[in-house]
């Protein structure tokens, strides 16, 4: 029985044909203490909703259905979040993807026991995510295969065709008007302060199980994006950018190149780079509803993709750098263009006010001059009344 029994931990997930993980995953956050989970099913048309009936019936779950595809992460999830909190009478809230798996650092302690320690001013904790990695696939759930945490330095992953490290996420006490950010990274909600980065908690996550999971999820996602007119990623959005190398039919090259040849995890190993976490593996079970056993490459076919995937990283690479180059040559001829037309219309501003004074200047010279020529016109005319007077006398 877990510790802290009166604590209620209540997950939120949104899936789509995700039938190759999802018990393994639900399994584990039960075992770590989480209490309930709402799951918003996104039109799923694998073992998906079989699945989560499963989940359902022993009362793990709540299920919503939404069928819409148009990446609406931000939205569905909010109101999930907020409903735990107004509804399902939550004390924490995990907003999870079914590729993430929460672990504690302390082997002995539970995700339930670390949240039950946090103090009361906390609003919520960012906890760091890391890649597990292995060997490629071209099908199965690859709990087992999976089993390499992956610090890799920043250049080695771009050379295999890798972005960047994942974002942190965030666990978070319930709120009934709570926000949640796309991609579940960040939380905020009002009256709160500063969140803590937590170093009792971390996200195991499984991006990249296998070719037919990771095509499938590169083109559904693509999909919405382009469904969806509210969103607009960068044309460099990692996932936009897998997308339109799917169209292109070069995505199974970069899938297999993110990982780590044979050769690479014995060095890796040996560097620090990779270490070996099994935590995982006891989930990998044929009894799981959904499990799909390990389809690997051969070594020849591993090979070949890999070189091909990480030349187009290469290349692509070399692409983005000159891309960003000519972005901020863009941006100052942009400057400077600027600030030319500023100069000029504040030259032309003081001509046009040097001109208006000097109109003023000459109409107050006309207006003078007119005053002036009566003055004297009147002067003139005085004179020659005098004279005239004098004259008839």
């Amino acid at each position: 029985m877990p510790r802290n029994p009166a604590l209620k931990i209540v997950m939120t997930l949104m899936v789509r044909d995700e039938a190759d993980i999802l018990a393994a995953m639900l399994e584990h956050h039960k075992a770590q203490g989480v209490d309930h989970v709402l799951v918003t099913d996104n039109g799923s048309i694998d073992e998906t909703p079989a699945i989560l009936r499963g989940f359902v019936d022993d009362g793990f779950a709540t299920v919503w259905d939404d069928p819409v595809h148009r990446k609406q992460q931000y939205t569905t999830v909010t109101k999930m979040a907020r409903y735990a909190a107004s509804h399902l009478g939550a004390d924490w809230v995990i907003n999870a993807d079914a590729d993430e798996f929460w672990v504690t650092t302390d082997p002995s302690q539970t995700v339930r026991d670390v949240l039950a320690e946090v103090v009361d001013a906390t609003p919520y904790l960012t906890v760091p995510v890391v890649n597990l990695t292995g060997a490629p696939a071209k099908d199965g759930s690859g709990l087992t295969r999976l089993r390499f945490r992956d610090t890799r330095a920043d250049d080695e992953l771009h050379r295999s065709g890798i972005p960047f490290h994942p974002t942190a996420d965030a666990v978070h006490r319930a709120h009934a008007a709570v926000e949640v950010s796309q991609g579940n990274h960040f939380v905020t909600a009002p009256g709160w302060g500063d969140g803590a980065t937590s170093s009792d908690l971390e996200v195991l996550h499984l991006p990249w199980r296998s070719w037919r999971q990771y095509e499938h999820k590169v083109r559904a996602a693509g999909e919405a994006y382009v469904a969806n007119p509210d969103l607009t990623p960068s044309p460099r959005h990692h996932g936009m950018q897998d997308f339109r190398r799917w169209q292109g039919g070069r995505l199974e090259a970069a899938y297999v190149a993110k990982h780590p040849t044979p050769e690479e995890v014995v060095e890796l190993l040996a560097s620090g780079s990779l270490t070996e976490d099994g935590r995982l593996t006891v989930l990998e079970s044929p009894m799981l509803t959904g499990h799909r056993p390990d389809i690997v490459y051969t070594a020849a076919e591993s090979q070949e993709l890999a070189e091909i995937g990480r030349l187009m990283a290469q290349l692509e690479a070399t692409a983005d750098a000159r891309y960003l180059e000519v972005r901020d040559q863009l941006t100052e001829a942009h400057r400077v263009s600027d600030r030319a037309i500023g100069e000029r219309n504040s030259a032309v501003a003081d001509r046009d006010r040097l001109a208006a004074e000097r109109d003023h200047l000459a109409a107050l010279l006309r207006s003078e001059k007119d005053r002036l020529v009566v003055r004297v016109a009147d002067k003139i005319g005085a004179v020659a009344r005098r004279v005239l007077r004098r004259s008839r006398s």
